[in-house]
């Protein structure tokens, strides 16, 4: 902040870019501060390893990257705040229901594999964007948030997955020769903690992603404060100058829902609820609007 001040004064009202660019920055930092309020919070970024069986690389990224398993914060769904890499292919299963998993899958990643909705099996030669495939992904994930915010508020208890159709009925003909394999996806996502939160943040960040049947089906594997750098001249630069400003206000707003109550399981509660509506509405909307019907929401 200081460092950012002083260019700014350096440059007064002089002419030319350089002085343009250095005015702007100290604004940004100026309204950072100001959004502070005089709160000792800093900027985090977590790293995020979530699983999901998967036939192919195409099923994986139903899975993984495009509705479901995505980290939701306070305020909502915030792709400004994150990025998602591909998904990775790290083991095997037979059946769906147990097998090999590769190394650096994580600890409960067989029991992901084990939850892959068999009715999805009958259709998995569908790839057609919002199709039967994705579509049974979506209400089997709808369901299982739905469950997530049960066992967050205590009220059910989660039961081991059986080799059993979303709906409930059996595995449709086909199940026996189904080659699931376990894939992983990492997320890189912002967020702002105040001292001791960030780890408590991360969790909650985590917690939001749930595998088939509403357990956890994500992990913390890196904590990292970014405080800025030091450009070549030896000036520090604030870490709000490396950020879109549309990211700037939702990282506050998404601390201000979250102050009162980190880490506290009946906010998350409220969070896997309301990621739940946005699911089925961003795939339904994305339906409609590829169908010509009206236009997509994402």
């Amino acid at each position: 902040m200081i460092d950012a001040r002083l260019r700014a004064l350096e440059y007064d009202a002089a002419p030319g870019a350089d002085a343009q660019r250095a005015r702007r920055d100290a604004m940004e930092v100026e309204h950072w501060e100001a959004l502070r309020r005089g709160r000792y919070v800093r900027l985090w970024t977590v790293y995020l390893d979530v699983w999901a069986a998967a036939l192919d690389a195409c099923d994986a990224a139903y899975r993984l990257v495009r509705y479901v398993r995505q980290p939701h914060h306070r305020v909502g769904d915030l792709p400004i705040l994150r990025s998602t890499g591909v998904p990775e292919l790290c083991g095997t299963a037979d059946n769906g229901v147990g097998g090999s998993v590769g190394e650096g899958a994580g600890e409960g990643a067989g029991d992901v594999v084990a939850t892959y909705p068999c009715d999805a099996l009958a259709y998995r030669r569908d790839r057609t964007p919002f199709g039967a495939l994705e579509r049974v992904h979506v209400a089997t994930y709808v369901r299982a948030l739905a469950a997530a915010r049960d066992r967050l508020l205590g009220s059910s208890t989660m039961c081991s997955p059986g080799p059993r159709g979303a709906d409930g009925h059996g595995a449709p003909p086909g199940a026996a020769d189904s080659a699931l394999r376990l894939w992983r996806v990492r997320h890189r996502v912002l967020c702002l903690a105040g001292p001791g939160e960030a780890g408590a943040r991360a969790a909650e960040l985590a917690a939001t992603v749930v595998d088939d049947v509403g357990a956890p089906a994500a992990e913390v594997v890196a904590v990292r404060a970014d405080d800025g750098y030091v450009d070549g001249e030896g000036r520090r630069v604030h870490p709000v100058l490396t950020l879109d400003p549309r990211a700037v206000s939702a990282l506050w707003a998404d601390y201000d829902a979250a102050e009162a109550d980190v880490g506290q399981p009946s906010a998350i509660a409220d969070v896997v609820a309301r990621a739940a509506v946005h699911v089925w509405s961003a795939f339904t909307h994305g339906r409609d609007g590829c169908s010509g019907e009206r236009n997509a929401a994402r």
